[in-house]
């Protein structure tokens, strides 16, 4: 989905459900967003409303997310949105000559914060 800015109906990112289980009823997702337009509350407001959309429209029980270590600015949206810490896959990439962990998170339905998004 299209994370589109409302003042100036510019795309400035993307966020998507993939790793769909529908048997055990969970998902991953995973976004991206355009430099500058970081530290806004963007990626924020659309985590937010992709979890309410699994969790209150597909009924999701679990949706996880990750992030690569060094991404900081990503590791800052998981945590204001709640997830939950639940490990680390070491060495996952390698990239420019180098290896890179992958961190990962989840969220319970029962966890999902609705009140602060409604």
């Amino acid at each position: 989905m299209a994370i589109i800015e409302k003042n100036t109906g510019i795309c400035v990112g993307q966020i998507a459900i993939f790793l769909v289980d529908n048997k055990n009823h969970f998902c991953e997702i995973e976004y991206c967003l355009g430099s500058k337009f970081h530290r806004k509350g963007y990626m924020t407001e659309a985590v937010l409303a992709i979890l309410d959309y699994c969790f209150n429209q597909v009924n999701f029980h679990k949706v996880q997310v990750c992030h690569k270590e060094n991404n900081i600015a990503s590791q800052g949206v998981i945590r204001k949105c709640n997830f939950t810490y639940e490990g680390t896959l070491r060495d996952y990439f390698y990239m420019d000559g180098k290896y890179v962990s992958r961190l990962y998170y989840s969220m319970l339905k029962e966890e999902f914060p609705e009140e602060s998004f409604r």
